[in-house]
Protein backbone atom coordinates (compact mmCIF):
# COMPACT_ATOMS: atom_id res chain seq x y z
CA UNK A 1 0.00 0.00 0.00
CA UNK A 2 3.08 2.19 0.39
CA UNK A 3 3.14 2.54 -3.44
CA UNK A 4 -0.28 3.73 -3.95
CA UNK A 5 0.12 6.49 -1.29
CA UNK A 6 3.35 7.34 -2.97
CA UNK A 7 1.38 8.21 -5.94
CA UNK A 8 -1.23 9.75 -4.21
CA UNK A 9 1.48 11.93 -2.69
CA UNK A 10 2.78 12.90 -5.79
CA UNK A 11 -0.53 13.89 -7.57
CA UNK A 12 -1.15 15.76 -4.45
CA UNK A 13 1.93 17.76 -4.52
CA UNK A 14 1.18 18.11 -8.18
CA UNK A 15 -2.27 19.74 -8.32
CA UNK A 16 -1.31 21.90 -5.02
CA UNK A 17 2.03 23.10 -6.98
CA UNK A 18 -0.29 24.19 -9.71
CA UNK A 19 -3.28 25.50 -8.00
CA UNK A 20 -1.78 27.48 -5.21
CA UNK A 21 1.74 28.10 -6.99
CA UNK A 22 2.01 30.87 -4.21
CA UNK A 23 2.12 28.72 -1.72
CA UNK A 24 3.81 25.92 -3.06
CA UNK A 25 6.75 26.34 -0.62
CA UNK A 26 4.69 26.20 2.08
CA UNK A 27 3.10 22.46 1.65
CA UNK A 28 6.26 20.29 2.90
CA UNK A 29 6.97 16.67 3.05
CA UNK A 30 8.93 15.56 5.88
CA UNK A 31 10.83 12.58 4.80
CA UNK A 32 10.61 10.18 8.22
CA UNK A 33 9.54 6.93 6.19
CA UNK A 34 11.32 4.72 4.31
CA UNK A 35 13.67 1.55 5.32
CA UNK A 36 16.97 2.33 6.84
CA UNK A 37 20.50 0.57 7.73
CA UNK A 38 20.54 0.40 11.92
CA UNK A 39 23.75 3.43 11.12
CA UNK A 40 21.19 5.25 9.06
CA UNK A 41 18.24 4.77 11.61
CA UNK A 42 20.38 6.03 14.31
CA UNK A 43 21.23 9.18 12.82
CA UNK A 44 18.52 9.97 11.37
CA UNK A 45 16.18 9.37 15.31
CA UNK A 46 19.60 11.92 16.73
CA UNK A 47 18.77 14.39 13.98
CA UNK A 48 15.10 14.15 15.29
CA UNK A 49 13.56 11.94 12.78
CA UNK A 50 10.01 11.25 14.42
CA UNK A 51 7.70 8.75 14.57
CA UNK A 52 3.95 9.75 13.46
CA UNK A 53 4.76 12.87 11.92
CA UNK A 54 2.14 13.40 8.99
CA UNK A 55 2.87 13.38 5.15
CA UNK A 56 2.02 16.81 4.77
CA UNK A 57 2.11 19.54 6.51
CA UNK A 58 0.99 22.64 5.03
CA UNK A 59 2.37 26.14 6.74
CA UNK A 60 -0.12 28.58 6.24
CA UNK A 61 -2.49 29.72 8.72
CA UNK A 62 -5.91 30.57 8.57
CA UNK A 63 -8.83 31.86 10.67
CA UNK A 64 -8.53 28.83 12.73
CA UNK A 65 -5.32 27.40 12.63
CA UNK A 66 -2.17 28.18 12.68
CA UNK A 67 -1.40 25.12 10.37
CA UNK A 68 -2.19 22.01 9.09
CA UNK A 69 -1.20 18.43 8.69
CA UNK A 70 -2.17 16.01 6.03
CA UNK A 71 -1.70 12.23 6.87
CA UNK A 72 -2.18 10.19 3.36
CA UNK A 73 -4.17 6.66 3.38
CA UNK A 74 -4.69 4.24 0.76
CA UNK A 75 -7.37 1.70 1.28
CA UNK A 76 -7.84 0.86 4.25
CA UNK A 77 -5.08 1.40 6.51
CA UNK A 78 -5.40 3.14 9.12
CA UNK A 79 -3.35 5.36 11.21
CA UNK A 80 -0.50 4.02 13.65
CA UNK A 81 -0.57 4.88 17.48
CA UNK A 82 2.07 7.60 16.52
CA UNK A 83 -0.01 8.79 14.26
CA UNK A 84 -2.86 9.57 16.64
CA UNK A 85 -0.97 10.62 19.13
CA UNK A 86 -0.08 13.43 16.34
CA UNK A 87 -3.50 14.32 15.69
CA UNK A 88 -3.66 14.68 19.16
CA UNK A 89 -0.81 17.07 19.60
CA UNK A 90 -1.94 19.25 16.85
CA UNK A 91 -5.28 19.50 18.16
CA UNK A 92 -4.41 20.42 21.64
CA UNK A 93 -1.96 22.97 20.10
CA UNK A 94 -5.14 24.51 17.57
CA UNK A 95 -4.02 23.07 14.46
CA UNK A 96 -5.65 21.34 11.71
CA UNK A 97 -4.70 17.84 10.96
CA UNK A 98 -6.67 15.58 8.28
CA UNK A 99 -6.39 12.08 7.22
CA UNK A 100 -7.14 11.95 3.28
CA UNK A 101 -7.89 8.95 1.17
CA UNK A 102 -8.13 10.77 -2.61
CA UNK A 103 -6.67 13.33 -4.29
CA UNK A 104 -10.45 14.47 -4.67
CA UNK A 105 -11.00 14.60 -0.66
CA UNK A 106 -7.57 16.98 -0.46
CA UNK A 107 -8.71 19.40 -2.86
CA UNK A 108 -12.12 19.30 -0.81
CA UNK A 109 -9.97 19.95 2.34
CA UNK A 110 -7.12 22.42 1.52
CA UNK A 111 -9.93 24.33 -0.92
CA UNK A 112 -12.13 24.96 2.23
CA UNK A 113 -9.06 25.56 4.82
CA UNK A 114 -7.17 27.93 2.57
CA UNK A 115 -10.99 29.56 1.94
CA UNK A 116 -10.99 30.71 5.45
CA UNK A 117 -7.94 32.90 5.77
Amino acid sequence: MRHIEDQLQKSIVRWFDLQYANLRHLLIHVPNGGYRNAVEAAKFKQMGVRAGVPDLILLYPNKEHPFMGIELKAGKNRQSVHQKEYEAEFGRIGAKYVVVRSIGEFMKVVNEYLNNV
